[in-house]
């Protein structure tokens, strides 16, 4: 009987280690992948790629990506584009910011959905984060934001802030979510809600202020 309990205990600690471990290991990947963006020298060019990349319609940055509530820690496996990054102190938020939303893209941290424009341009710059996920919190948090909140992005050797003016929940096929605009800068983030379930999104806009 002693030596149940003591297996038990075992059990119990390295189940609660798991989760913990798996977040320890999620961020360094995270920051080993940003410091060979900051070390790189093709940096810039690879920058200008996508500034000319974003020409197409928002059409095919539909908000209804099965990706956003995977959970597939496969950060070890495949290497995205970096950006920069996104925080957002109010909800304890500071990940990598990546292009693309797929689900390999979004294990690694933040996604930006390549159809729109990038940080700081006019138009509406769609990103988007796991809401559910083991190992790392990503945009767990995001519900925490109010109106008012900063955001920052750094993208392109810029740091760009907006403010939170809206937040919506929405059906996933409700694109007009997405819809650009012609003479200002706004941020559009995206992740799943209820947690856990993919039946709604989590809608925040912000507008650029520095």
């Amino acid at each position: 009987m002693k030596k149940i309990s003591t297996w038990l205990i075992i059990a119990g600690v390295v189940i609660f280690l798991i989760p913990i471990v798996g977040a320890i290991y999620t961020n360094y990947q995270q920051d080993k992948l940003y410091e060979e963006y900051l070390n790189s020298q093709e940096m810039t060019e690879s920058i200008a790629e996508l500034d000319e990349a974003f020409t197409e319609s928002t059409s095919s940055a539909a908000v209804t990506s099965d990706a956003i509530t995977s959970t597939a820690p496969a950060v070890a496996a495949y290497k995205p584009k970096v950006l920069g990054r996104i925080k957002i102190d109010s909800a304890s938020i500071n990940l990598l910011l990546v292009e693309g939303s797929s689900s390999k893209d979004l294990n690694w941290g933040a996604g930006h959905m390549t159809a729109t424009p990038m940080p700081g341009q006019t138009g509406n710059c769609a990103i988007a984060g796991h809401r559910n996920y083991t190992f790392g919190s990503y945009f767990s948090r995001l519900g925490e934001v109010q109106i008012g909140d900063s955001i920052t992005v750094e993208y392109n050797g810029g740091t760009y802030t907006y403010k939170a003016y809206e937040i919506l929940t929405v059906l996933p096929d409700d694109t007009s979510v997405l819809g650009q605009t012609k003479d200002h800068s706004i941020l559009t983030l995206i992740t799943c809600t209820p947690k856990g379930t993919n039946t709604h999104r989590l809608i925040i806009h912000a507008e650029l202020v520095s």
